[in-house]
């Protein structure tokens, strides 16, 4: 149906940015995967004189069908818009210093190479590719598979350090991502699946405190989804609602949710502190916006949970 595309669409984008009011502590969606560019030829990069007989090139665009071959339309983090290019590099050497040389995934999937920021979260933390803020960004020796990991052979365990896996990734190759299977977590939290695996393979995993529902143990009603949310602090917590879509010809919200960007979020008031589950805070943006339920990081808190 036309709003279960929507949605997804949306949460796409979602996962890529942290939200704003979070006060530096992003939160993001889980189970989102970027399009799949294993196997596919890279855009190339040109040379200076190449790039000057191209008409097109660093013309601003809405789709490749805008750029002349080889080039394609390329969204930048950086920049917040999309113009037409090649790949910017091939190895790291090719980019300036704070910057490493990663793959991106254009609209139909093929890998483009390009320069991007290397930044200050650390084996294991949560990650944004391609980040435009030093915040989000792994280490310049770290990969991002929505947590960061040195890179790594599939066909050697040991390659990864203790408490992690190898994971095939979609883009720039296998890396190390969390796990706790076969690990005892400590009281009050349990090993919580992160995420669909980004190709064939394992969870990524973590010990978490869970707020909200625990959807993974108990599933949601038939007509909606379980939302998992993360942040980089506290590391060791997660956010579960069970949420439906909504607008764009989708079903009314049910009694007591309101709906915000295509979803159904449990409404609250400002006054009654009482109204949002404990470790979820009530919060609009703007005053065009719902007041609503949504996930509270340990730093915004007064104290921790």
């Amino acid at each position: 149906m036309r709003w279960h595309a929507l949605l997804a669409a949306l949460s796409g984008i979602l996962l890529m940015l942290p939200l704003v009011w979070l006060l530096h502590a992003a939160m993001f969606e889980q189970g989102m995967n970027p399009p799949h560019a294993k196997g596919k030829t890279p855009v190339p990069m040109l040379s200076n004189e190449q790039r000057r007989e191209l008409l097109t090139y660093g013309q601003s665009c809405v789709s490749d069908k805008d750029c002349e071959a080889p080039l394609r339309c390329f969204f930048s983090s950086h920049t917040m818009s999309r113009y037409c290019t090649d790949s910017r590099c091939v190895t790291d050497l090719q980019c300036r210093e704070g910057f490493v040389c990663r793959t991106q995934s254009t609209s139909d999937g093929t890998p483009l190479r390009v320069c991007s920021l290397a930044g200050e979260r650390k084996e294991g933390e949560v990650c944004i590719e391609h980040s435009p803020s030093n915040d989000y960004a792994c280490e310049k020796d770290l990969l991002c598979q929505s947590r960061c990991g040195r890179p790594c052979q599939p066909e050697e365990p040991s390659s990864c350090p203790e408490g992690f896996f190898c994971q095939e990734g979609p883009l720039d190759g296998p890396s190390c991502l969390p796990t706790c299977e076969g690990r005892t977590c400590p009281d009050g939290q349990r090993c919580i699946a992160l995420d669909k695996p980004v190709l064939e393979g394992r969870h990524a995993s973590i010990c978490a405190t869970v707020y909200g529902q625990d959807c993974q143990q108990s599933p949601c009603p038939q007509d909606q989804f379980c939302l998992l949310q993360t942040s980089p602090q506290p590391a060791d917590a997660v956010w579960m609602q069970c949420t439906s879509a909504c607008g764009q010809g989708a079903p009314a919200c049910p009694e007591g949710t309101v709906c915000h960007q295509y979803r159904c979020h449990p409404s609250c008031a400002p006054e009654d502190a009482s109204s949002c589950e404990p470790g979820f805070t009530c919060h609009r943006k703007t005053e065009q916006e719902p007041w609503r339920c949504v996930p509270t990081p340990r730093a915004s808190r007064n104290s921790a949970p």
